[in-house]
């Protein structure tokens, strides 16, 4: 895949492309965890094998006291601020709304003025935050996929939230994750399903991590998704 570099707010966002980006395909907007930044994902971008698609690998907005250079966070895990999800989603909007409408992209034929979808996908604190922007944003979503996340606070995150009931959502957690325990994730399917919404939650024997196996069922729920119309 291509890669280049595009600042936005002043922060880095790592652009993947293929060779050729098929008419009508989304935006994989990739979210990393805590502590390290957008590059950390792209091996995974790569093994997902997803023909045609752009990925977008923001750096999250923070750096918190304590870590290296080049490691950010899009909270601060020990406070749970409200204002720092707000202010990381109203910057994920912003990514949002610049992939969604690149005019360097070829529209599919007949949607020239058609915004391309967006597909919001994050591990760990990037899969908080892909249930917290995928939700509220107010352009078309294709899909949400967080892996090791969960949901701070349901009420706020779903009170206003934007995208359609049918809104394709995966969960993907391990059981044996002592980092994020997976009542999270299921917690997080809880809250959902009672505001309608329909979300599919795979559980694997596995820690705070991504394996082949759930990279597998991520594959398997994006890529029906992903094929241009």
């Amino acid at each position: 895949m291509l890669h280049s570099d595009v600042l936005i707010q002043g922060h880095h966002n790592l652009v993947m492309d293929p060779p050729v980006i098929e008419p009508g395909s989304p935006v994989i907007l990739t979210l990393h965890g805590l502590g390290t930044n957008g590059e950390d994902l792209a091996p995974l971008c790569e093994e997902l094998h997803l023909p045609g698609c752009r990925f977008v690998l923001p750096d999250a907005p923070l750096h918190l006291p304590g870590y290296p250079d080049l490691a950010y966070a899009w909270y601060d895990f020990q406070t749970y601020n409200r204002n720092e999800y707000v202010q990381s989603r109203d910057y994920l909007f912003k990514i949002m709304d610049r992939f969604s409408n690149d005019p360097n992209l070829r529209p599919a034929p007949g949607k020239e003025k058609a915004h391309k979808p967006i597909i919001v996908m994050g591990f760990s604190q990037g899969g908080v935050m892909s249930l917290e922007a995928g939700l509220n944003y107010k352009g078309k979503i294709a899909a949400i996929v967080s892996m090791s996340g969960y949901m701070p606070d349901p009420w706020a995150t779903l009170t206003k939230a934007q995208v359609p009931l049918d809104t394709p959502i995966l969960l993907v957690h391990g059981t044996g994750d002592d980092v994020v325990p997976v009542e999270g994730s299921r917690k997080a399917v809880k809250a959902l399903e009672e505001v309608g919404y329909k979300p599919l939650l795979k559980e694997f024997s596995m820690g705070h991590q991504i394996t082949e196996v759930s990279l597998k069922a991520v594959r398997d729920f994006l890529l029906p998704l992903t094929q241009a119309k």
